[in-house]
């Protein structure tokens, strides 16, 4: 009915209900995250730099597994491995050897020059992601899951669950999992880049972890393994199997790595 000004409230309440991306959340966080001339939202001062959290974690007390120096020989050339990429999901379930693991963890996050600096841009330098291992049959390694140390190019063994199950379970590709070698997982620290980047930090997280799979992707296609990104996760269940929160830390990101079957394109 018409309001006495000629507005049709039951028109309005009507569109209200029915428009489902109204108040979507994520145009809400795209507007809240903008950067403009008034609100340039990102510290400028010195200090901002010098309170930011080290871009690293640390599992003190686990495990170590050195890993063998990451192989730098080019096979083709980086034209031929960009073109050369495809998403396999068809994994024949032979294991892969403890250098490829290497290899992949190195150019994912390593540190070439043995400093903060990695091998994929980070904003500010502050390198919110972490990387952790899931593995199931990679020679001379145990099953079970991991963390990738960066600074000493090592994994830290944080149990021996099959946490290959809980992968299968989470995903909603889970008969691509069964075969799979390895399961690389990316998550944020959100942090280390909001201390300076405020909200726009999260923007440059999934940035960040699209650079990162990349680089996977990209070694894999070297390595001649199979390699198949994956977004589509229940994500309480994944960040349960690493035993983050959620919060100050989450999963953004998979990646499943195996023995080359067949590529599906």
């Amino acid at each position: 009915m018409p309001d006495p000004h000629g507005t049709d409230i039951s028109k309005i309440r009507g569109r209200l209900l029915g428009e489902r991306n109204l108040f979507s959340v994520s145009e809400l966080f795209h507007e809240n995250s903008r950067i403009s001339r008034s609100a340039p939202r990102i510290a400028q001062s010195p200090q901002s730099a010098l309170v930011a959290p080290a871009g690293f974690k640390r599992y003190i007390y686990a495990p170590r597994v050195a890993l063998p120096d990451p192989r730098t020989a080019e096979t083709d050339s980086i034209w031929d491995i960009m073109t050369s990429r495809r998403s396999g999901r068809s994994y024949s379930g032979q294991g892969i050897d403890l250098q490829s693991v290497s290899d992949l963890a190195f150019y994912a996050l390593g540190t070439p020059d043995k400093g903060q600096r990695r091998c994929v841009p980070s904003g500010g330098g502050l390198y919110p992601l972490e990387l952790y291992v899931v593995v199931a049959r990679v020679e001379q390694l145990p099953a079970g899951l991991y963390h990738y140390d960066p600074r000493s190019h090592a994994l830290c063994e944080l149990g021996r669950a099959d946490g290959l199950a809980s992968v299968r379970q989470a995903v909603f590709i889970p008969e691509a999992v069964d075969n799979a070698a390895a399961v690389f997982v990316l998550t944020a620290v959100f942090g280390r880049s909001k201390i300076k980047y405020g909200e726009r930090a999260y923007r440059f997280s999934l940035l960040e972890a699209g650079h990162v799979m990349q680089n996977i992707c990209l070694a894999a296609t070297a390595l001649r393994l199979g390699v198949c990104p994956v977004g589509g996760f229940v994500d309480d269940e994944m960040n349960d199997l690493l035993d983050v929160d959620g919060v100050e830390e989450a999963v953004l990101y998979a990646a499943l790595i195996g023995s080359l079957d067949t590529i599906d394109g």
